[in-house]
């Protein structure tokens, strides 16, 4: 495991009255829904860079408005002619 060392002024600090713990459960968590939102990381994964249960990862994405399916625009297509086609019985 690799760690990344991100300087914190002492006035963000104050400011956000959270302590580094706080602030480095704070980057790891918004990094990881950014990465799961760009595609760069599935969901187990952005889950493990949280810090978090997949569970709770979900709870997340959930409260900020994040899809955990998805689907790329050819994937969704697919997904919709094989509906259309067991609508109409040829399915």
């Amino acid at each position: 495991m690799k760690t990344v060392t991100i300087p914190i002024a002492d006035e963000v600090l104050f400011a956000t009255k959270k302590d580094i713990a706080h602030i480095q459960a704070d980057f790891r968590q918004t990094l990881a829904v950014q990465y799961f939102k760009d595609g760069l990381l599935g969901l187990s994964l952005a889950a493990q860079m949280a810090g978090l249960q997949k569970n709770e990862f979900v709870t997340v994405l959930s409260r900020q408005g994040i899809d955990i399916y998805q689907y790329a625009n050819d994937e969704l297509q697919n997904e919709f002619t094989l509906v259309d086609d067991a609508a109409i019985g040829r399915g």
